[in-house]
C-alpha cells in the first residue's frame, strides 16, 4: 500500500502565507472555511478506513464504532472546539486593519492544528487498523464542522447587529 501524502496542508500552507491582508469578515470566513473543510475532509477519510475496515461486515460493531465516534465528536465540537471557536471569533473582532491570513487562528490554535494534523500522520506511519483510524478521524472530523457552525452564528449575529445600527 503505497503512503499517500496529503496535498490539502501544503496547499492551506501556501493560502496563509501569501503577501495579501484580509478584513475582519474575511479573516472569518477564511477560520469557518479552514474549520470545516478540515472536518469534512477527516470525516470522509474516517468514512473511507471505516469502508475498507474487514469490520464493514460486522454491521453491530460497524454502527457501535460509528455511534461512539459521532457522540464524542459531537460532545468535543459542542463543548469543546466551540469555545475555542468562540474565542477566535472575538479574537479577531478585536483586530482594527487588515492582517496577513496567517493571522486566522492564533498560535496555540495552530499548535492544536499541528497536533491534530500529527496524530493523523502518526496513525498512517504505524498503519493503525482502520477500525481504529476511521473512528478516530470520524470523531475529530465531525467535532470540527459542529464548531464551525460558531462561525456561521457569528456571521448571522454581525449581520442582525449592522441592520440594528
Amino acid at each position: 500500500m503505497p503512503n499517500n501524502l496529503p496535498v490539502m496542508p501544503f496547499i492551506v500552507v501556501i493560502l496563509l502565507l501569501l503577501p495579501i491582508r484580509l478584513g475582519v469578515q474575511s479573516l472569518k470566513k477564511l477560520a469557518f472555511t479552514l474549520w470545516l473543510v478540515g472536518g469534512i475532509v477527516l470525516f470522509w477519510r474516517g468514512t473511507s478506513f471505516l469502508a475498507e475496515s474487514p469490520a464493514i461486515h460486522n454491521v453491530a460493531l460497524l454502527a457501535g464504532v460509528v455511534a461512539v465516534a459521532l457522540a464524542i465528536g459531537f460532545g468535543k465540537g459542542k463543548f469543546v472546539l466551540s469555545k475555542t471557536s468562540v474565542k477566535n471569533i472575538e479574537r479577531l473582532n478585536q483586530f482594527s486593519e487588515p492582517q496577513r491570513p496567517i493571522s486566522v487562528y492564533s498560535l496555540r490554535s495552530w499548535i492544536m492544528i499541528a497536533l491534530m494534523v500529527s496524530i493523523s500522520v502518526a496513525l498512517n506511519i504505524f498503519q493503525v487498523e482502520n477500525i481504529v483510524r476511521g473512528p478516530i478521524n470520524l470523531g475529530i472530523g465531525f467535532a470540527l464542522i459542529i464548531s464551525s457552525l460558531a462561525y456561521l452564528k457569528s456571521f448571522s449575529d454581525s449581520k442582525a447587529t449592522a441592520v440594528s445600527n
